[in-house]
């Protein structure tokens, strides 16, 4: 018992840096307008139709764009908290037994 608690903890600590990795990231990750006109262009060519370029640029960043970058890492940091705590919350269950 003691031996899977030890492993589990350390996968926990090991899932928890990559959690914090991730929302490190998404705070400082930025999309420039050039990068977002781009993947709208390919985006628009898969689908057969016109890219949109209406956009909202900031210091050459595409606000658009760098929101929905930032939204994918914070939700990847979120989703290996969420492990991170599922594998404390476990090691602790089996602690009690």
């Amino acid at each position: 018992m003691e031996l899977s608690s030890f492993y589990l903890t350390i996968v926990s600590i090991a899932v928890g840096l990559v959690s914090a990795a991730s929302w490190l990231r998404a705070s400082v990750i930025k999309v420039s307008h050039e990068k977002a006109m781009k993947s709208r262009e390919k985006e628009a060519r898969k689908r057969g139709e016109k890219p949109n370029y209406a956009s909202v640029s900031l210091d050459g960043w595409d606000m658009s764009a760098t929101f929905s970058a930032q939204s994918k890492w914070n939700a990847t940091g979120a989703f290996f908290a969420a492990i991170s705590i599922l594998l404390q919350a476990t090691v602790q269950m089996l602690s009690n037994f």
